[in-house]
């Protein structure tokens, strides 16, 4: 196969996982695929987390990719300058702007489009990248990876969160559930080594590169509990702490990378 005929074939390739990815979260977002309280105490905890690192002050020009229908960026509205949200959903993205006009909020955007066609010449303060990296094919991470580093500012933070490839509850979940298991995750998921994705950060150009582990039980349960009573997930929290905090944390469910570009970085 020629080099062009390769090219064209991963382009419909990507073209075909990009439709799936749409496929499944409009089902998703039709049926509401998981516990509306679960979903709000997740979010808080990201923002208690993201605001825990920047200690004072704004996020800036925050943009964050793979937004879904907006909830967490209408969240982080009131810390941040201006909120730029984008999702290649445009049904995800329609409620974002749905509930954006409903809440009077006039410092957030969302945007339907693929990352790769972002160009726009402003840096931002902030990336965010909550449950989205571990959605982009693995040879194409690090150049991911090396666009967040080229949008920020110098001093610019970037956030992720995402699956832990080492998470004990998931290793369960796939013996017990079966085939099962599948139904609660897109075609192209995939969990992420931690140490792995502080490497590729730091090839990217980042420092002060820090990995910590901040779910065990919720975020599984949020999805398994979706129609049932929110009380119970209430209880996943203090575990999630302890487990966390504890010599066990390298086998949780989910891990936070944050980084930062170096204030004597070249900007945009």
């Amino acid at each position: 196969m020629s080099r062009h005929a390769r090219s064209r074939h991963a382009q419909q390739n990507s073209a075909a996982t990009d439709q799936q990815e749409i496929e499944f979260f409009n089902k998703y977002y039709e049926s509401q695929a998981y516990n509306p309280v679960g979903w709000r105490l997740r979010l808080n905890r990201e923002v208690r987390s993201l605001r825990g690192i920047l200690r004072a002050g704004t996020l800036g020009r925050v943009l964050s990719l793979g937004c879904g229908d907006g909830q967490f960026e209408l969240m982080l509205a009131p810390w941040a300058e201006r909120v730029v949200g984008l999702d290649i959903s445009a049904q995800g993205i329609d409620i974002a702007k749905r509930k954006a006009a409903q809440a009077n909020l006039t410092n957030v955007d969302f945007v339907c489009m693929p990352f790769a066609d972002l160009r726009w010449d402003d840096p931002f303060d902030t990336i965010i990248c909550l449950a989205f990296l571990h959605h982009v094919p693995e040879p194409e991470l690090q150049g991911l990876i090396d666009r967040c580093f080229t949008h920020l500012k110098p001093g610019g933070l970037f956030y992720s969160q995402d699956p832990n490839r080492h998470g004990v509850l998931r290793k369960l979940g796939r013996v017990v559930m079966g085939t099962h298991y599948d139904h609660y995750h897109s075609p192209d998921e995939r969990e992420l080594d931690p140490p792995e994705l502080e490497r590729q950060l730091r090839a990217a150009g980042f420092d002060a590169v820090t990995i910590r582990h901040i779910d065990l039980t919720l975020i599984p349960a949020l999805y398994l509990l979706a129609k049932r009573p929110g009380w119970p997930l209430y209880c996943c929290l203090p575990i999630d702490f302890l487990w966390c905090h504890s010599p066990l944390a390298r086998w949780s469910s989910g891990f936070v990378a944050t980084a930062f570009k170096p204030k004597d970085a070249h900007a945009l």
